[in-house]
């Protein structure tokens, strides 16, 4: 009995189509496109996840998942899906300040799933074994800082540094990138390392952190209250820890009220800015506890290298003091405040490469921070060199200046350009 020609043809189409390929797990979860590319997509690996592809071949019927990130937007659903380099390891949960029930439990941060690693190991990091020098002027930091907030600057030989209003806005469009970063799937600001995050030991205030961000981002109208108070109550849990803490947790809850800061301020609820000086203040007591701790590794010092643990936790200060700085001038700024060079971190280092920041693994890091210390025989730059002195315009300085630039990263490019606009190089 022959067939009908339209199901001849319709069987052979089925048959002579090839089956679609199946995105990866992460792109499929992200909804975004996927390269496809085995054993190692390309975003997974631009990312430092690892890459696994469903077993065996998709019917042609099924749904080929390759739209991108505007078609279907990020999945957000995940609080903390944090996907890093860690082999079977889980992020301990955090302590919620959610309601289990009611409108506010949408925002509520599910336990986040085993994260696998495929060609790096585990990262066997201890940060309770921290080789950092006390800062013995941490305190004068703290009172400089403070100093717009208290009493005018009275009997100092101290001229304001002036902020052209272009450079403020340059700086408010970067800073407020920060929290949002950490609403895409295992991102985060270049203020936290990423084995602060890409790790089995997450720390309480970062993993707060995360989950409050995305409940402020996301807050549905009329929980605008709700959502501001809970955040509130966080910061005034990180404000009230002892200082008896471990540095590293020091760290992490000034890391985690910098970006509570930052994200009531530029992103405000109801259009009302929750950041005042009293705030401020707080911010400034909690660097002033983590600079105290030290914001060298001893091994610095010595010009030799130091573990990396130390180098992540010190690195990571060094960012956040910068970042605040950069934030308090924004503030001062918009209040009519006056604002300052910062003298008493004039000795403290720039940011350092991107390969350094960036080293997915111990072994990595050491062979760059290698190449590192035979790179800066002479001394690693300091902050106090992209300030105005004799020597600025030198060709010293512009050796060193240019050396760095080549491998500095987004972060430490946006600290050259912002004193460079200021003092010239």
């Amino acid at each position: 009995m022959r067939s009908s020609p339209y199901s001849t043809n319709s069987n052979k189409g089925k048959q002579g189509a090839p089956p679609r390929k199946k995105a990866c797990q992460n792109c499929t979860r992200s909804k975004v496109r996927c390269g496809l590319e085995k054993p190692v997509c390309s975003r997974c690996r631009s990312k430092g996840r690892s890459c696994q592809y469903p077993p065996g071949r998709v019917a042609t019927s099924e749904i080929e998942v390759t739209g991108t990130a505007n078609d279907a937007g990020e999945d957000y659903t995940q609080l903390l899906d944090i996907h890093g380099f860690v082999d079977t390891a889980t992020a301990p949960e955090s302590v919620s300040f959610v309601p289990q029930s009611g409108p506010a439990a949408a925002f509520r941060s599910p336990r986040p799933r085993p994260v696998t690693s495929g060609q790096t190991g585990r990262l066997d990091l201890v940060f309770t074994d921290i080789d950092l020098t006390p800062s013995p002027n941490a305190v004068d930091i703290r009172d400089r800082w403070l100093k717009p907030y208290l009493l005018p600057p009275l009997g100092r030989d101290e001229i304001p540094k002036i902020y052209h209003p272009f450079t403020l806005q340059y700086i408010s469009i970067i800073l407020k990138t920060y929290p949002r970063s950490m609403l895409k799937d295992g991102g985060f600001p270049p203020i936290i390392h990423h084995t602060q995050v890409n790790t089995n030991h997450l720390p309480q205030s970062l993993a707060n952190c995360y989950s409050l961000v995305r409940m402020w981002e996301q807050a549905a109208p009329g929980s605008e209250t709700m959502v501001m108070g809970t955040v509130e109550a966080e910061m005034e849990r990180l404000a009230n820890e002892t200082m008896s803490q471990h540095d590293y947790d020091v760290l992490c809850s000034f890391q985690a009220y910098l970006v509570y800061t930052i994200l009531m301020y530029f992103s405000p609820l109801g259009n009302v800015s929750a950041v005042t000086d009293k705030t401020m203040m707080t911010l400034m007591e909690l660097a002033f506890r983590t600079a105290q701790n030290g914001l060298f590794c001893t091994a610095e010092i010595t010009h030799t290298r130091p573990n990396w643990e130390s180098w992540i936790v010190v690195s990571a200060k060094r960012r956040a003091l910068y970042t605040m700085y950069l934030f308090s001038s924004i503030y001062n700024s918009d209040r009519g405040l006056p604002n300052f060079v910062a003298d008493e971190i004039k000795g403290v280092y720039v940011p350092e490469s991107r390969v350094l920041w960036e080293a997915a693994d111990r072994g990595v890091w050491e062979k760059e921070y290698d190449w590192h210390l035979l790179e800066w025989e002479d001394g690693m730059l300091e902050i106090s060199e992209l300030w105005r002195s004799a020597e600025t315009g030198s060709t010293e300085r512009r050796e060193r200046l240019e050396k760095w630039v080549r491998g500095v990263d987004e972060f430490g490019m946006m600290v050259f350009a912002i004193c460079a606009h200021i003092h010239g190089c």
